[in-house]
């Protein structure tokens, strides 16, 4: 049966054998398919301008943070951006918006501006390695299914979902009903009515492995040196 430690104690061992949170962040070239989750989305909000309040979430399934430097974001069109500097802890949740979030009360981690449209009608978000290997595609066929202003939020993040239909092509998304500024409805940077099912990664549990595993190999051969030296004496 595998060991589970409890988070704080695992990152107090790890931190103990010199392991800190920029030594254990993962890169957009470590993750598979699925470890980032687009949670929530709103493309058509109400009492603000589409170009300045439109948002998307991202949640990080792994158990370890991850430096998004590097993330490409785009549609199947011409729309594209890549995230210069950006990290999200494990667990833990990133709000793009193509404004400062003001106009609907909210705290942006990336404001990517034009360079993005959530359209109303049928869009795409992918998220990608430089290479084009996708780590998830948010694909929608009707940009305000439940209303004007009414995010849409994933019932539920399921083990290895690196893809997930908006509520015409499929179920997986649901109306937001927490409120916002301006008679608009969302969760941006909360998991709102998302169940966070998430499944544990190896990564931290790994790491936490080659440490002890130093930590034991370094102590043997101190005693071995010891050993030699007194059957010198």
């Amino acid at each position: 049966m595998p060991i589970s430690y409890p988070k704080l104690a695992l990152t107090a061992l790890l931190a103990s054998h010199g392991f800190t949170s920029a030594t254990l962040a993962l890169g957009i070239a470590d993750l598979a398919p699925g470890d980032l989750v687009i949670t929530e989305y709103l493309a058509n909000p109400v009492g603000a301008a589409d170009t300045e309040a439109e948002y998307f979430e991202i949640f990080n399934r792994r158990s370890q943070a991850v430096d998004l430097t590097g993330l490409v974001v785009r549609d199947d069109g011409s729309n594209e951006f890549v995230v210069d500097s950006l990290s999200i802890g494990a667990g833990e949740f990133a709000v793009f918006s193509n404004g400062n979030g003001t106009a609907l009360g909210f705290d942006v981690d990336f404001n990517y501006g034009n360079a993005l449209a959530l359209t109303n009608g049928d869009d795409e978000v992918v998220l990608s390695q430089s290479d084009g290997a996708e780590i998830f595609r948010l694909t929608y066929t009707d940009g305000d299914f439940f209303g004007a202003g009414v995010a849409h939020e994933l019932v539920r993040v399921a083990a290895s979902l690196s893809a997930a239909a908006g509520p015409v092509a499929g179920t997986n998304y649901q109306a937001a009903v927490a409120s916002l500024l301006l008679d608009n409805f969302g969760s941006p940077g909360a998991a709102g009515r998302t169940e966070l099912t998430t499944v544990p990664l190896p990564g931290a549990a790994w790491l936490l492995g080659s440490a002890l595993g130093c930590t034991g190999a370094w102590a043997r051969r101190r005693r071995r040196t010891h050993a030699v030296s007194d059957s010198r004496l």
